[in-house]
């Protein structure tokens, strides 16, 4: 029988978010072991971009040098194509550099940020189990009980407290029956690594294709004319639309080499990986008697970009104030943990609900031809109102999302756009021309028609997903009452004004 090895917390997955809980935890004297099932470097399934937020976490834990990031290419541009067209070419706008963090994102492939950062949850003290799988988890009076094994050798790790941060594919959360399985909230991508290609400066590139909404392409550059490509898509409208995820990304590819003019001559330079996301909207609970999850276990995913690096560190971060609390109180219930329901409630909900909105009214792929225009039209507007880009457009990757002041900005813009249509439309009936169709009446025919397409398609689905849009609505109250979206200021910020 293997000899049992004893801690006051494990984690099972040695990711962004389980190791920067191996570091919270180490940081906080609590002896942490940290489980993980493959031996680092190696690839990972995701866009490699990380935030400006996520770069301060990084440079707290005193990683920036490790990861060698003055040598990186930083990400202060974007460009974003709509089929043909270009409608937004510029500066990220909401990129501001406020609150310790820097005025840009950088790419770090995850072969090498999970490297450094399972690395530097060791060094502060964490005790680290690497090519090491977890097989089985029990609950033995106040003990959390986990089977593993490296290679031939059994292990048995005992803790009071055990954190799932392994993934979609959760063992910790299968064994809770918390694991997630909503397809309205789950995304499948698929990316490579491309070569050759003719791009110096530090500009990302996102697409919008009518056949493949919802979802999206990107294009991530690094030095040397090498970039990160994929695409994302919702796995619901893949089971009801008959798309290939597959097909689209390799539609995908060549399309990029005909839009963008320096990705003619890209080379495909890995093999295309694809994988899941299980995004914010989909968060059930995430505390049991004996412990927490964390990052993707936990489903602590942007719900409307998918990006889940910055998301998950903070998940841990929030997280592992509840253990140490936990640990202090000597009690290790569910109610206990319910400690950190508050906290990440309190931390994400204010903009997270708001964004889980947005990517609902998105879902119903019948509407293709209204999100299109409309969405094509909100970048076109942030191409020559830089404050249109600098709050609505974070609905798209930025920290400060201000849902009050993006309702007013959206709701003003349409009723600016219809006003405008509607006397154009008057005035060619009053000047004898008759009826004519002008930019207001074609979206408002598009949407006529998406909502005839959905009804007569299955009406139940479609009562279903209005019903999904009042829930959202009705969960927004926190949303428009925030005098600070408090991830602005980070999560070490939060966890020290709650302690």
């Amino acid at each position: 029988m293997a000899q049992t090895r004893r801690f006051d917390a494990i984690v099972v997955g040695g990711g962004p978010a389980g190791s920067a809980m191996g570091w919270s935890l180490a940081q906080r004297g609590i002896k942490a072991a940290v489980v993980e099932k493959a031996v680092f470097p190696r690839e990972k399934v995701c866009g490699d971009f990380v935030e400006p937020a996520g770069l301060r976490i990084i440079e707290t834990m005193g990683c920036t040098g490790a990861l060698d990031l003055g040598k990186r290419l930083p990400i202060t541009r974007n460009r974003v194509y709509y089929e043909a067209r270009l409608p937004y070419h510029g500066d990220i706008p909401y990129y501001d550099g406020a609150h310790g963090m820097p005025p840009h994102g950088y790419i770090i492939p995850r072969d090498q940020l999970d490297t450094v950062l399972l690395q530097n949850a060791e060094d502060a003290g964490a005790t680290v189990f690497r090519g090491t799988a977890a097989k089985g988890l029990e609950r033995e009076g106040e003990s959390n009980v986990l089977t593993a094994r490296a290679g031939k050798q059994e292990l048995r790790l005992e803790a009071p407290v055990i954190v799932g941060a392994d993934g979609v594919q959760s063992m910790v959360a299968k064994a809770k029956d918390l694991r997630r399985t909503d397809r309205r909230h789950i995304g499948a991508s698929q990316r490579v690594y491309l070569d050759n290609l003719d791009i110096e400066d530090g500009e990302a590139t996102i697409w919008f294709d009518e056949d493949q909404i919802p979802g999206y392409g990107w294009m991530f550059p690094m030095t040397g004319g090498r970039a990160n490509m994929g695409i994302g898509l919702l796995t619901e409208t893949c089971d009801r639309f008959g798309m290939s995820v597959q097909q689209c990304f390799r539609d995908a590819v060549e399309r990029l080499r005909y839009r963008h003019p320096g990705c003619r001559n890209a080379r495909i330079a890995s093999k295309p990986l694809g994988g899941a996301v299980h995004m914010y909207g989909g968060l059930t609970c995430n505390h049991f008697d004996g412990g927490i999850l964390v990052g993707d276990a936990g489903s602590f995913v942007d719900p409307m970009t998918g990006e889940g690096i910055t998301q998950g560190m903070e998940s841990s971060i929030l997280g592992a104030r509840s253990v140490a609390a936990a640990l202090e109180a000597g009690r290790f219930d569910s109610e206990q943990f319910a400690s950190f329901e508050r906290d990440f409630r309190a931390y994400f909900d204010p903009a997270m609900r708001y964004l889980v909105l947005l990517a609902q009214l998105l879902r119903n792929r019948h509407f293709h031809e209204s999100v299109f225009i409309a969405t094509r039209k909100g970048f076109e507007k942030a191409q020559v109102e830089r404050s249109f880009g600098e709050i609505s457009g974070t609905s798209f990757g930025g920290l400060n999302v201000q849902p009050l002041a993006m309702t007013g900005q959206l709701l003003w813009s349409l009723a600016d756009h219809f006003l405008r249509g509607g006397a154009a439309a008057l005035r060619d009936a009053m000047s004898g021309r008759g009826f004519t169709a002008n930019g207001a009446i074609e979206d408002l025919l598009a949407w006529q028609r998406g909502w005839r397409a959905s009804t007569a398609d299955d009406l139940g689905w479609h009562m279903s997903w209005l019903g999904d849009i009042a829930h959202a609505i009705g969960k927004l109250g926190p949303s428009f009452l925030m005098d600070e979206n408090p991830r602005l200021r980070g999560p070490f910020a939060f966890v020290e004004a709650r302690e």
